[in-house]
């Protein structure tokens, strides 16, 4: 056959196909012994020239000790099936450059803060999370903050506090201020409540989920109970002093305060457990020592209506603020209190007066804060306490000269208390506690049952007072 017929030209050198070569593309590498025994490939005619010389390989082999070639790789004896000779070999690249480790590492070169997420690793609180109970009582030394952020960042203590969120609040609010947690109910204050995490539903209304305290409610009570606090220290450091039971009465007015009518007002003055005897007295005994500070001859230069307009604001903290001399420092503070407190144009504006919107002026003495329209005006706390005392006959007027006398004269024998004076800022020592035992009770308040004379003149003062006089006059 003419080669000028065939497909695939002879080549000189002849090809040769391995019919040894195993399934897992091993090729071996034929032997000078073998040569004679190879079978010609299918395109190669019959016809074959030996070459006189062995033709040595055209590339070097690489060294491969298993015997694996890389794929499409061709020995310099075999060909392909168009009769090229190819080689296909891997580049072998260089390796990477060793890593230098700095041997100090500065601020920008630390990586970011991660957290521990093993659950497998030991963890005291992890542990805690498995006695709810314990954990309740541990979460009460941690600070508000911190209990919120706990709350926020920790998903099986967020799970759990779900569960018994009323509890955990009621449990909070008794560890830090037990007393303004029973006088500021948390069902008497809507806005600060929050839905059952949990999904139990009201009782009186199956078709939605009940209210519940939620951490606005803990907090409002725990500022509530910093400014009464407030307000007797910077009363003390003016050396007026009161009986250990005034702050919860001074609470109670706040509560009185809340309440956005006259009705209600009145029928909360008279409930006898809610407003006892001894919270009239005390009442009006902080009134009165309110006067004598705000009417000093030297240091208060005001008179009795400041008292009024301080107790008719929507919050205490404002006339804690004024006795600390935050506010109300100039005349100009005073007119615009004034202005928002009881101030009656002499026509119908919509201009501001000295800087105070036309809608806030005259606001505070109108029931709703002049939310819901001006039609009745406010009865001031002052004027509904002595009339209560008046109803319960009380006679409160009589008490006067005693409610000015506490904290300085004996009501026994008429001397004088002597007492250390107290600047402000000198109150503890370098450990937080009181440098004299007469400067501080036993739980925390300064100015309040200072030594055992005061503690048995509070006594008699208090148990011979509104209710021992009321059930003589029943009696008689």
């Amino acid at each position: 056959m003419d080669s000028r017929h065939n497909l695939n030209p002879v080549d000189e050198v002849p090809r040769t196909t391995d019919t040894s070569a195993n399934v897992d593309g091993i090729i071996p590498q034929p032997s000078k012994g073998d040569e004679q025994n190879v079978s010609p490939a299918s395109n190669t005619p019959l016809r074959r020239r030996r070459s006189s010389t062995p033709t040595a390989p055209r590339f070097p082999q690489p060294a491969n000790p298993q015997g694996i070639r890389p794929p499409i790789l061709f020995h310099s004896t075999q060909s392909n099936c168009y009769g090229r000779n190819a080689v296909t070999d891997v580049p072998e690249l260089p390796p990477p450059p060793p890593t230098k480790i700095p041997t100090s590492l500065g601020p920008s070169d630390l990586p970011p803060p991660s957290y521990e997420t093993d659950i497998n690793r030991p963890s005291v609180f992890n542990a805690l999370l498995q006695y709810p109970e314990l954990i309740l009582e541990v979460s009460k030394a941690f600070d508000l903050d911190d209990l919120i952020s706990l709350y926020a960042i920790s998903k099986d203590f967020h799970s759990m506090v779900n569960v018994r969120f009323t509890a955990m609040m009621i449990g909070q609010a008794t560890a830090r201020a037990d007393e303004s947690r029973r006088i500021f109910i948390w069902r008497c204050y809507r806005s600060v409540c929050m839905r059952d995490p949990a999904l139990r539903v009201n009782e009186s209304r199956p078709n939605e989920l009940r209210f519940i305290p939620s951490f606005r409610w803990l907090r409002m009570i725990l500022f509530r109970e910093a400014v009464v606090d407030d307000i007797l220290h910077s009363l003390e450091l003016e050396g007026h002093r009161f009986p250990k039971r005034v702050s919860e009465t001074i609470k109670k007015i706040w509560f009185t305060l809340d309440i956005s009518d006259n009705a209600r007002r009145i029928g909360i003055m008279h409930n006898e457990r809610i407003w006892q005897d001894e919270d009239l007295y005390l009442a009006t005994m902080f009134f009165l020592k309110l006067d004598m500070r705000l009417t000093h001859p030297r240091v208060g230069n005001g008179e009795t209506g400041l008292r009024k307009m301080l107790l008719a604001q929507r919050s205490l903290s404002t006339l804690a603020k004024v006795l600390r001399r935050e506010e109300m420092r100039t005349q100009l503070d005073m007119l615009k209190m004034v202005i928002r407190y009881n101030y009656r144009p002499p026509r119908q504006s919509c201009k501001t007066i000295l800087g105070v919107p036309a809608a806030e002026v005259g606001r505070l003495s109108w029931e709703g804060w002049g939310e819901a329209g001006r039609r009745n005006r406010f009865v001031g706390i002052c004027e509904l306490v002595m009339k209560e005392g008046i109803r319960r006959q009380l006679r409160l007027q009589e008490c006067y000269i005693d409610m000015m006398r506490y904290g300085y004269i004996d009501s026994k024998t008429y001397q004088d208390i002597k007492r250390k004076p107290m600047m402000e800022g000198e109150a503890g020592t370098k450990d937080g506690k009181s440098e004299s035992k007469g400067d501080e009770n036993e739980d925390g308040r300064l100015g309040v049952g200072n030594n055992p004379t005061e503690e048995a003149q509070e006594d008699r003062t208090i148990g011979s007072g509104p209710s021992e006089q009321r059930s003589a006059r029943s009696n008689g």
